[in-house]
């Protein structure tokens, strides 16, 4: 499997993209939550839309899910004919289908392919496009939830945005790979997980491969020294700050 960090950001960082993954196998891709100006990102990464078989949304806070309207537009302007899945928590088709009717009110029934809606909710596990998906809760200031993913013996736990739980942690564990949210560096935020907790977790988990994402703005610009030597202090497996763009294979 390969994943690419579409977006790094966190919803009013100016400099980064929203977070956004792509997880990517011989057979077709998915992504990971699609904010502000992640689908953007997406389309130049992608050169063809029908690799992208489904879209897990995490929660519906603007910088994880309004990058669809254009992801559809894109999808329309290339002719897409290929079904695609949407996933994510209860009511996920009325929250998209009024952010895609605010944005373009004529574009679903101008669409040529199918869009099949997979709700979920904590404990539930579905074969979507391929891929084994089982979400859990998280703390958030909205309800949303974390997930983890399997394809091929290969496995990635995802958290979205949120403080991480028990239940986080008896999902993530021994994945391939985790993508954490940490807003803060050491203090506890509200709905929100820090460095630190998020290298105990990743420990606890015994993830061997752990990227930290969706970092406070004021953290990114002005405690990365800080970051970095509280991360070079973690030898026992393998943590570490992706770039937008950067791609892991595992």
């Amino acid at each position: 499997m390969k994943c690419t960090f579409l977006g790094v950001g966190s919803a009013f960082d100016a400099l980064q993209t929203n977070v956004s993954i792509l997880l990517e196998t011989e057979f077709g891709g998915m992504l990971l939550d699609c904010g502000f100006n992640a689908a953007h990102a997406c389309m130049r990464t992608v050169k063809n839309p029908d690799r992208i078989d489904a879209i897990w949304i995490s929660h519906f806070h603007g910088d994880h899910f309004f990058g669809l309207p254009f992801l559809f537009g894109s999808f329309f302007a290339s002719g897409r004919r290929k079904d695609f899945h949407l996933c994510g928590p209860v009511g996920i088709e009325d929250k998209v289908g009024q952010v895609l009717d605010l944005a373009y009110p004529t574009l679903r029934g101008k669409l040529k392919f199918n869009v099949v809606f997979h709700e979920f909710g904590p404990g539930d596990i579905k074969d979507v496009a391929g891929y084994s998906m089982q979400p859990c809760s998280i703390d958030h200031s909205c309800s949303a939830l974390a997930l983890r993913i399997d394809r091929n013996g290969k496995s990635v736990f995802y958290s979205g945005d949120g403080s991480l739980t028990d239940d986080c942690m008896t999902l993530a564990a021994n994945v391939n790979l985790g993508i954490l949210e940490s807003y803060g560096l050491n203090e506890a935020v509200k709905g929100h997980s820090s460095v630190l907790e998020c290298i105990d977790f990743a420990g606890s988990a015994e993830m061997p491969k752990t990227a930290l994402v969706h970092l406070e703005p004021f953290m990114r610009t002005c405690q990365m020294e800080q970051v970095a030597e509280v991360l070079a202090q973690v030898d026992e497996y393998e943590i570490f700050l992706p770039e937008e763009g950067e791609s892991v294979a595992f």
